[in-house]
């Protein structure tokens, strides 16, 4: 039984490194050459990502999503509870959320400085409200929440502390 814990557990693993896909509308100049859909792939995030992890966690008390299928088992594999942020928070707040999930989809440092604004304006026509509580939820399911909480608090701890004086006085 134990063993059967341990493959499952690293087949989740394996599924985290490998992403989920999500489909978006193609915007009009993709469209234009027949190109009607976009896939967004949503990885495992790496540690400097998940600061902005912690920023969306920090918006609101998170809830639980109920999934369906397919879904919940990929969330019950993964050993992760399905958290997302409030509806009611994601219509009033949508310009700075959409701000984060760009960063977190984008997943790098650079790509986060050269794409990350006009990401966050795609999102913002893209998708409804629904559909971005569900790819927040599936970001709060890859980047691990449960694991990474304290760590990430540390983080903006640290980020937030003033330099010591370190010049003679």
């Amino acid at each position: 039984m134990e063993n059967n814990k341990g493959i499952e557990k690293a087949a989740a693993l394996a599924l985290l490194d490998r992403g989920i896909a999500f489909r978006l509308p193609a915007p009009w100049l993709l469209r234009l050459f027949g190109k009607k859909n976009i896939k967004i792939t949503v990885k495992r995030i790496r540690l400097g990502a998940l600061v902005h992890l912690s920023t969306l966690e920090e918006m609101a008390t998170l809830e639980r999503m109920e999934l369906d299928g397919d879904r919940a088992k990929i969330v019950a594999d993964a050993d992760a509870e399905p958290m997302t942020l409030p509806y009611r928070v994601i219509v009033t707040r949508t310009p700075a959320i959409t701000r984060e999930v760009a960063a977190l989809l984008l997943n790098s440092h650079v790509k986060i400085k050269l794409f990350q604004k006009p990401l966050a304006r795609y999102l913002r026509w893209a998708i409804h409200p629904d559909q971005l509580q569900e790819l927040v939820m599936w970001l709060f399911v890859y980047g691990r929440a449960e694991a990474f909480t304290t760590t990430t608090k540390f983080l903006r701890k640290m980020m937030m502390t003033n330099p010591m004086n370190l010049g003679q006085n």
